[in-house]
């Protein structure tokens, strides 16, 4: 799953910062939803732009601030900074911070990883170990030191991606047919290339 997919995000991503902001919109999408809204949410934000009614909350100022930054953000995520610099630049995306901000760098260097809600309670961690709030640089840089170390632990950027697909997949299987069509409808809804709609169980191009 994350050997087939990871890596046609990436190259996706690599191209210029228009398509790296898509993959900040489909990281966005992802928060407090469920995975299989997420479609039908990114399709709207690329539709009606910020008058769109999924960008509520701080995530407007996701959007905002990616598209007045595309270009920078697009040159530390594929500079040769360390993690902990990626990671903090990325987390000063209005709500995204060191969780989402794995997110990101998993979907375009396939480095870190989501601990997302569904992993914290997997591996037993609590999100406010994570929380960067107002705090010092060498106080983030620890910060994002120990959420790369706890990423690793749990197995690494691959197997934190292959087990959340299969637990997603498990945990609604009217939705998705296994964990190959929830990873592969990453790639499907960043690249623009969804083939999948709303409103039956999604299965893979392999099922299909």
């Amino acid at each position: 799953m994350f050997k087939k997919h990871q890596p046609n995000i990436e190259e996706f991503a690599r191209k210029d910062p228009d398509n790296f902001a898509q993959v900040v919109l489909f990281v966005s999408a992802t928060i407090q939803q469920m995975f299989h809204t997420v479609p039908a949410i990114v399709e709207d934000v690329r539709e009606r732009g910020l008058d769109s009614k999924h960008l509520w909350g701080s995530k407007k100022d996701t959007w905002i601030y990616t598209l007045e930054n595309k270009e920078m953000l697009f040159e530390a995520v594929f500079s040769d900074m360390d993690l902990e610099d990626k990671l903090l630049s990325l987390a000063e995306i209005p709500g995204i911070g060191l969780v989402k901000a794995g997110f990101v760098l998993q979907l375009c260097t396939g480095e870190v990883g989501c601990l997302d809600v569904h992993n914290l309670r997997r591996f037993g961690l609590s999100a406010q170990t994570f929380k960067l709030g107002k705090v010092k640089y060498l106080t983030a840089r620890k910060k994002a030191t120990l959420y790369i170390k706890t990423c690793i632990e749990c197995g690494g950027s691959e197997k934190l991606w292959d087990d959340w697909c299969d637990l997603i997949a498990d945990k609604y299987p009217m939705r998705f047919r296994g964990g190959n069509a929830v990873s592969e409808l990453h790639e499907e809804i960043i690249t623009g290339k969804l083939t999948y709609r709303l409103g039956g169980i999604i299965s893979s191009s392999e099922d299909s």
